[in-house]
């Protein structure tokens, strides 16, 4: 097999990662605000809720189900349209993206766990994430899932939806613990600290505890340039 020209793979995730989630179900409730304010104050109830839960929750899927799917468009016009004129990325995300394409022997791609068509919404809708490839999955431990992009060669084929390249390296960036399951001791972690903390002591040490996007940036540069 030939060399791959992309030689590492940034797996990055989106909630509360890339993007804040915080600020953008913030813009959502003052949208909806504008047309019914008691689902404006449930919609910031609900996200609270499955927050300390320590659950995923879909601002969408919960709009579509109070004022269903027409309607819902309608609202997503209006947010895709104010959240492109802000910034809903967290700090470090612009750096991070712009570090890795300045690589030239790298590249990324959003893995999000959730609804397929809230999560669509969010990348979309969110001023430089657009012309990053993303896939959407249903499976939470997402180590699990780049273990089986591993083959016999001990080469990762990245899925199609993130741009179908096979590498040698795997970098994975999440905010949950659980989501580095099965992440193989060849690839490289970087957990981002954020409300989910339930099982941080239990990450094993090919994976690094950070507290923004900054830090990783910080980590790869010293990392790749000793390499």
């Amino acid at each position: 097999m030939n060399e791959p020209n992309i030689s590492t793979f940034y797996i990055v995730d989106l909630d509360r990662t890339l993007y804040d989630t915080i600020k953008a179900t913030e813009l959502m409730r003052g949208v909806i605000a504008l047309h019914d304010t008691s689902l404006a104050a449930a919609l910031e109830q609900r996200f609270e809720e499955y927050t300390s839960q320590g659950e995923s929750f879909s601002m969408r899927d919960f709009i579509v189900e109070n004022v269903g799917e027409e309607e819902m468009q309608k609202i997503e016009v209006t947010y895709r349209e104010l959240a492109l004129q802000q910034d809903l990325l967290n700090p470090g995300a612009k750096e991070l993206i712009a570090y890795i394409r300045a690589k030239g022997d790298s590249d990324l791609g959003i893995l999000t766990y959730g609804s397929p068509l809230g999560q669509a919404m969010k990348i979309i809708a969110a001023a430089g994430l657009e012309d990053i490839p993303y896939l959407i999955t249903g499976e939470t431990f997402k180590g699990t899932l780049i273990a089986s992009w591993r083959q016999d060669d001990d080469l990762y084929h990245v899925p199609e939806e993130l741009g179908g390249v096979t590498v040698k390296h795997i970098v994975f960036v999440d905010d949950k613990p659980f989501s580095f399951k099965g992440l193989p001791i060849d690839c490289l972690g970087y957990l981002v600290k954020s409300v989910y903390d339930a099982g941080i002591e239990k990450l094993p040490p090919y994976v690094h505890t950070v507290e923004t996007l900054h830090e990783v940036v910080a980590s790869e540069k010293k990392r790749t340039d000793s390499l």
